[in-house]
């Protein structure tokens, strides 16, 4: 126990005023011998033991009295046990910690978000706990930590006004990269003292990354350089129903007009009720482009799918969203997620034929100028047909990808165009044929860096022997294969195959991801390898796609087959542009664009200038500011080019599942008895105090005193009439 007026102790000398007294008014009895009371000696003295005993019990009494009133005024506190109590003088270094992430966006019934209940909370903590002389960082709350305050201050009317002007931010909860955040501003203070104000909305998906055993000795340092206040400021653990739209997913990057394109977001239910009947609304370029309805089981979610057509050429903006988006629920940010989809008049294809057959019918080109421009379709894909074995004078940047059938080599001057054609965003689909020599094609695309596989010996199986693709082995998110796992739409394993060269993926030193196989057949063997070379892709086949060694072009899955893979490689040297936060935007530009400013505008209408690159792969431009969530436009400054990309909320975040702070960090490594767990502000200011200080205990004095005075005077008044 300590005293915070200590001085007022001395007066504990008052409470033997009552013994004084007692002491004075004791009478001295002269003795008188009286015959008549002799017989009265007896009952005398049992009477008189009696009165010792009552008078006692008073001066005990008015003893305790006077020195609980004394104890009172000298304010005597409880000690915290592990925690050394502060004085009035003693100087703090405080850290607080203010989560920005946008579930703090959740409006509660009080009307509040939990951002402003945060900023408040804040607030209290300047102004009523702090003194002057006490020196304070402000820490944003992410996955990527900031230092609104990095420098100890000492003013702290401006970190009052930084923690009211901060905004929310876009970004998702990490508990452990705020403690490593915090860990390094209290390591860089020399102040003996330090306490850190925790105030966050107590997500359980925050503490994921807290639950590594490297986290705690993170957080075990953390606790023993200061003791943490956490603060609640979030909605009530029944009050946490969220619907969430997830970043939409574009079937392609690239789409043409007059080809549906597939968009489809997954809607998401953290809540723990179902939300039936759902209206899910499609908005491109702002109007309204498609509605659907669905229903979402409690703490599950939802898939919903438009399929829009885009008929003018150039970048569309799009925007999916609950119905009603500002009163659906409790946090607003996450109930739209726009994206963006590039749509170009044509994608231009140079079909190479290698060996054209003298009967036209027979030959593999047709069936792929057919798929290509199947009845009026010619305005999506845009081929030309060549015939020969070199490349002549084309130009082959004139196109957007190349499909070279019959493959059998590369003159040098072919090897060296086409290289540069790859390098510089360019896409090639190579398709053998029964000419094709393995070990020549293979030695030529290796010495031109565009070897995705090495091609074998020709295998051919009987009949009752065949082999079929196998769509399970596609990666999931392949841009332009994945629509193929689902087989009850398109049956990829439909056709089958009789003859086929093996094809052995080879490692790219300089990029161990460079080469994968993006579909087997169904005895394992690799169908189609694909290898990224600079900003372009090359993709071989192990077998053709028409003629006598396979069903493929008798197939409904052909010509989406041949559109998928054809529309993927005429992208262009772009990367994808529905961005997940903090991937960079990439985009190739025309010669005449080098060294041009290139203006990129943020949602929040913000404009910076970034020169774009000359290099090797041409002229390029890349954007990594995508921190924040939303639409980019870009501008080249005297140019007519224009772009967009969208970048999306992490999706985590949207689940806003409650778990106690106090478990959970102690769980992490947190020190026991460090910790101090408060549910609202007004339990924080009281917290802090006897954590600062330790619990006063003078009110539970004077109730005390209270009916030990009462007692003494009905004491007093039985026993002084009695005697």
């Amino acid at each position: 126990m300590a005293f915070l007026n200590p001085a007022f102790l001395s007066a504990l000398a008052l409470a033997g005023i009552p013994l004084i007294i007692h002491l004075i008014r004791r009478r001295k009895l002269v003795v008188i011998h009286w015959a008549a009371m002799e017989f009265l000696r007896q009952s005398q003295k049992k009477q008189k033991r009696r009165l010792r005993i009552e008078e006692l019990i008073l001066l005990t009494l008015r003893m305790l009295i006077v020195a609980l009133a004394v104890l009172a005024f000298a304010r005597p506190v409880l000690r915290a046990l592990g925690i050394p109590l502060l004085s009035n003088n003693t100087r703090v270094y405080a850290v607080i910690v203010l989560d920005n992430s946008y579930s703090m966006e959740y409006a509660g019934t009080d009307g509040k978000t939990s951002f402003e209940r945060a900023q408040l909370a804040a607030d209290d903590i300047v102004t009523h706990v702090l003194k002057q002389g006490d020196a304070v960082s402000v820490v944003l709350l992410s996955d990527k930590p900031e230092a609104l305050v990095g420098a100890p201050s000492y003013d702290l009317k401006l970190v009052r006004q930084r923690i009211l002007a901060a905004k929310v931010a876009d970004r998702a909860t990490d508990y452990l990269a705020g403690a490593q955040a915090v860990s390094r501003l209290l390591n860089a203070s020399k102040n003996p003292v330090k306490e850190v104000y925790w105030l966050s909305d107590d997500q359980e998906a925050a503490w994921t990354e807290s639950h590594k055993d490297s986290a705690r000795v993170i957080w075990g340092a953390l606790g023993k350089d200061a003791r943490l206040t956490w603060t609640s400021v979030g909605p009530g653990t029944s009050d946490r129903e969220n619907l969430a739209i997830q970043t939409p997913i574009v079937g392609r990057e690239l789409v043409t007009p007059h080809l549906p394109t597939r968009i489809e977001t997954r809607v998401v239910n953290s809540g723990s009720r179902p939300r039936n009947d759902v209206a899910v609304n499609l908005l491109i370029d702002g109007k309204p482009a498609g509605a659907t309805r669905t229903s979402v089981p409690a703490n599950g979610s939802a898939m919903v799918q438009f399929m829009p057509l885009f008929n003018t050429a150039g970048a569309h903006v799009g925007r999916i969203e609950l119905a009603d988006a500002k009163h659906a629920d409790g946090l607003v940010r996450d109930n739209s997620a726009s994206f963006v989809v590039r749509c170009r008049d044509r994608i231009r294809i140079l079909l190479q034929d290698t060996h054209p057959m003298a009967d036209s019918t027979r030959s593999e080109s047709l069936y792929l100028l057919t798929a290509m421009a199947p009845n009026d379709a010619a305005a999506s894909l845009s081929p030309k047909l060549h015939n020969g074995q070199s490349f002549g004078s084309l130009n082959l940047h004139d196109y957007d990808a190349i499909v070279i059938t019959g493959v059998s080599g590369l003159s040098p001057n072919d090897r060296a165009v086409l290289s540069e054609f790859v390098r510089s965003g360019g896409g090639v689909l190579l398709l053998p044929g029964a000419e094709t020599d393995p070990r020549r094609v293979s030695a030529d695309l290796e010495t031109s860096g565009l070897l995705p596989a090495r091609i074998g010996a020709r295998r051919t199986l009987p009949d009752e022997n065949s082999i079929t693709l196998h769509p399970d082995t596609i990666p999931a998110n392949h841009a332009a294969l994945g629509i193929f796992r689902d087989t009850s739409v398109m049956n990829l394993a439909s056709p089958r195959f009789t003859a086929y060269y093996p094809l052995e993926p080879i490692a790219d030193e300089t990029n161990a991801n460079a080469t994968r196989v993006i579909l087997r057949f169904s005895n394992g063997d690799p169908a189609f390898v694909e290898r990224e070379v600079g900003l372009g892709k090359v993709i071989i086949g192990a077998s053709p796609m028409g003629g006598a060694w396979n069903q493929l072009s008798l197939k409904p899955v052909f010509v989406p087959l041949v559109y998928q893979l054809l529309s993927y490689l005429g992208e262009g040297a772009t990367s994808h542009r529905n961005l997940k936060q903090e991937s960079p935007f990439f985009v190739s530009l025309l010669l005449t664009d080098a060294n041009k400013p290139v203006r990129v505008t943020t949602p929040d209408n913000k404009t910076v200038s970034q020169n774009s690159v000359v290099g090797s792969q041409g002229v390029t431009f890349t954007y990594s500011s995508t921190g924040q969530a939303g639409v980019y436009r870009l501008s080249v400054v005297g140019s007519n080019r224009t772009d967009s990309f969208a970048v999306g909320l992490p999706t985590g975040e949207s689940n806003l599942t409650y778990t106690d702070p106090g478990p959970a960090a102690e769980a992490a490594g947190f020190p026991s008895g460090r910790l101090v767990v408060a549910h609202t502000p007004s339990q924080m200011l009281a917290s802090i105090n006897r954590a600062r200080y330790g619990a006063e205990v003078w009110r539970p004095l004077i109730w005390l005193i209270v009916p030990l005075l009462f007692l003494e005077s009905l004491l007093a008044q039985v026993w002084g009439r009695r005697g």
